[in-house]
């Protein structure tokens, strides 16, 4: 009895490829989760780092300081100012963070457009806010910036949310 060598290297080659085919299979369901684990830690990330944020924004020792420079951020003395100043830049980064994972698909465009709708009524309307940005904006990448300033066009400012114009 001889050995059919030919057939024997075709049969090896095709199992070849189906190991192949079954390790891409596998490699694209491990990458399938492993996105899915990172979106849902990118949304924990980014909450996680608002509520921090409005923790210390709201806090009482922080709240007479945040309600007259949204109204009126250029009357801070020096000293209330680089407090103020502090606490927008940690809002504004959690934002900037949030703007990023969704550039990176990390989150859904419904949850930066859930930032955005608190954005436009909570802080947007305030004057002091505005003028707060302009001197700000430029510590920010591109991308925040133009972002920011769009949401500013959509912003009623007429409106008070927190009712302290």
């Amino acid at each position: 009895m001889s050995v059919n060598w030919d057939a024997i290297g075709a049969i090896a080659e095709l199992l070849a490829a189906v190991g192949v085919i079954a390790s891409l299979i596998y490699l694209g369901i491990q990458i399938r989760q492993n996105t899915r684990t990172e979106r849902a830690r990118a949304f924990q990330d980014v909450f996680s780092s608002f509520t921090a944020q409005n923790h210390e924004m709201f806090s009482p020792q922080n709240i007479d300081l945040l309600i007259t420079g949204m109204r009126d951020f250029k009357s801070l003395s020096g000293g209330d100012k680089l407090r103020f100043d502090h606490l927008m830049l940690g809002y504004f980064n959690s934002l900037e963070t949030t703007i990023f994972s969704r550039s990176a698909v990390l989150i859904g465009d419904e949850t930066l457009e859930n930032w955005a709708y608190s954005l436009r009524t909570r802080f947007l309307p305030y004057s002091g806010i505005r003028d707060w940005w302009s001197e700000a904006k430029l510590v920010f990448a591109p991308e925040t910036r133009i972002w920011v300033d769009d949401q500013i066009a959509e912003t009623d400012t007429s409106s008070d949310h927190f009712g302290i114009k």
